[in-house]
Parts: structure tokens; C-alpha cells; sequence
């Protein structure tokens, strides 16, 4: 079903394996936390938040992770650096998931988060979120002097908007540009904005998994946020299914990661990766491949 010329790379990050032959090692999921008008914020630019709201959300989201077997990771999102320094502060002592660095396209937000990792002694746990076309070389200076290995590339821009090439050659570059300053795990967001750019998204990230076997997803989570017919034209009711549909259909297509937003809707999306992850992992068992454990495998089904 998924045969690749290059050999499929499995990455370990922070203790979380990613990558690999699908159905084999389980899909990572990567909610966002503290992200614009998220809830559990009471202050974006000085980093306040509810923290009693914050433990109720990371205990949801440890327990999922438990009984599905799939990778957790966590997109922190910040748009100060003050915010993000105190957001990492945060996490990286309760709780055990690598973070990704989010400070947009801001350099102040993002230099700040990777060098408080450095200086923290954490930095083997985070990955900045993200390296694009647009990324100011002064970021690529900050990750080659800090040392940071762990990447996210976004292989988006306006020109490699609709079209699957292109965002192929924009790949070619990020790759050649981040290994480079010696990024060695390199995850690749192939780029989602709405509905058509999901398959497409969906088509890049099959040809990059087999041109350089690097772990490959999306955000798949921006098809339905940026859907205005949804709600109009089929109601409230249909967000929820719209938004699993959506997750799963990367999985489905081979991705090893997805990016899937909010982490408040973590409990309709991991049972529904999780049964996928089951279904392609029967599709192994014919060669003899089984999952190691943790997997859905072993624990949903």
C-alpha cells in the first residue's frame, strides 16, 4: 500500500518517536496551546494564563496519550517573548512532551524561546516551528549557535500556493538551507490554508516522503477554521466531524505527524487517528511487520 524508494526515517525527539513506515510506529499528534483567544490566556503579552485550566487540559492530553499509544507533542504558541519564555517555563516542568517553538513569523518570539531552551538545558526537547522561504537568515544564525537539531519546515509560500511542484522545490531549498546549520531532525509541514490546498497538501507530503523519507505531515486543522460555508450552510453540529475528517485524512494518506490545533479538541481527534493507525497497521501483517508497543494496536482495538 505505501512503497517508497528512500528509506523511511524514524526520528526520537524528547522521547517521541516519529517517522517511518506507516502503520508501523504510531501518528504523533501536535495540538496547540496558548494560541489567539485560547481560553486558558488571561494576559497574551506577558504569558498569564489559567493555570488550574492549563493542568486540567495537559492531564487530558497525557491521558489520551497513554491509552491511544499515539506520539504527543505540543505547539507552543506565543506572540511575545516574554509569553513564550514563561509558557516553556511552564511546560517543560509538568509535563514530558517536546514542544514546538511558535513564535509565528515573529524572530524576537522565536530567538527568544530556543535560547531560553539553550540556557534552560532543554533544547534537545523543542523544535521551532517554523523554517519557511520567508525565515530571516538571523534565525538560521540563532539555531546553528545554539545547536538546536530538531526543525519543522514549512515548504509554503504564495507562489507554491496551488500547486504541488512547487512546493516540492521549496523543500529542495528549506532542506539544503536547514541542514546547513545543522539541523539533523527534520520534520516536514507540507502547508495547509483551506479545503483545496489540504489535498494538495496531502499529494506534496507523499512525494516528499518518498524523495527524502523525513517524517512529513500537516496542519490539517486550517482546512475547517478557515471554511466560512461550514457552519451556514450545515450548522454548529458539523464542525466536529468536519475537523476529524480533516485530521484523518493526512493519516490515511501516509503522514507521520498532524498538526491538529486547539488541544480542547484532543478527545474527538485521538481515537479517530488511533483507529486508522490500527487499520494500516493490518496492512503490515502480510509481511510480517508488526508494531512496537506502545501502538493503537495494542490498546484500542
Amino acid at each position: 500500500m505505501f512503497e517508497y524508494r528512500t528509506e523511511q526515517r524514524t526520528l526520537e525527539i524528547g522521547g517521541v518517536r516519529i517517522g517511518g513506515l506507516p502503520g508501523r510506529i504510531p501518528t504523533v499528534l501536535i495540538p496547540s496551546i496558548f494560541y489567539t483567544n485560547d481560553r486558558i490566556v488571561t494576559d497574551a503579552a506577558t504569558g498569564k494564563f489559567d493555570k488550574s485550566a492549563a493542568e486540567t487540559l495537559l492531564n487530558v492530553l497525557t491521558d489520551l496519550t497513554e491509552r491511544t499509544g499515539l506520539g504527543t507533542m505540543l505547539d507552543v504558541v506565543a506572540t511575545t517573548r516574554e509569553a513564550m519564555e514563561v509558557y516553556l517555563q511552564y511546560l517543560v516542568d509538568v509535563t514530558e512532551f517536546p514542544l514546538l517553538i511558535d513564535g509565528s513569523d515573529s524572530l524576537e518570539v522565536n530567538t527568544a524561546g530556543i535560547r531560553y531552551a539553550k540556557d534552560a538545558g532543554f533544547l534537545d526537547r523543542v523544535i521551532i516551528n517554523s523554517l519557511t522561504p520567508d525565515t530571516k537568515e538571523e534565525l538560521y544564525g540563532v539555531v546553528k549557535e545554539t545547536g538546536l537539531a530538531n526543525a519543522l519546515l514549512l515548504t509554503f509560500n504564495s507562489e507554491s500556493m496551488i500547486s504541488v511542484s512547487k512546493r516540492v522545490e521549496v523543500a529542495d531549498s528549506l532542506i539544503e538551507r536547514t541542514k546547513a546549520v545543522g539541523v539533523s531532525n527534520i520534520l516536514i509541514d507540507t502547508g495547509v490554508m483551506d479545503l483545496p490546498t489540504l489535498g494538495i497538501a496531502c499529494k506534496t507530503q507523499q512525494i516528499l516522503k518518498d524523495k527524502y523519507g523525513f517524517p512529513v505531515g500537516n496542519g490539517a486543522h486550517n482546512a475547517i477554521s478557515t471554511w466560512k460555508g461550514l457552519v451556514p450552510k450545515f450548522g454548529k453540529d458539523a464542525k466536529k466531524p468536519a475537523l476529524v475528517g480533516s485530521s484523518l485524512m493526512p493519516v490515511i494518506l501516509g503522514a507521520d505527524f498532524v498538526l491538529m490545533g486547539p488541544a480542547k479538541d484532543a478527545p474527538i481527534v485521538y481515537p479517530s487517528v488511533a483507529m486508522v493507525d490500527v487499520a494500516l497497521s493490518g496492512v503490515l501483517i502480510e509481511d510480517r511487520i508488526r508494531p512496537e508497543k506502545p501502538h493503537p494496536r495494542y490498546l484500542v482495538s
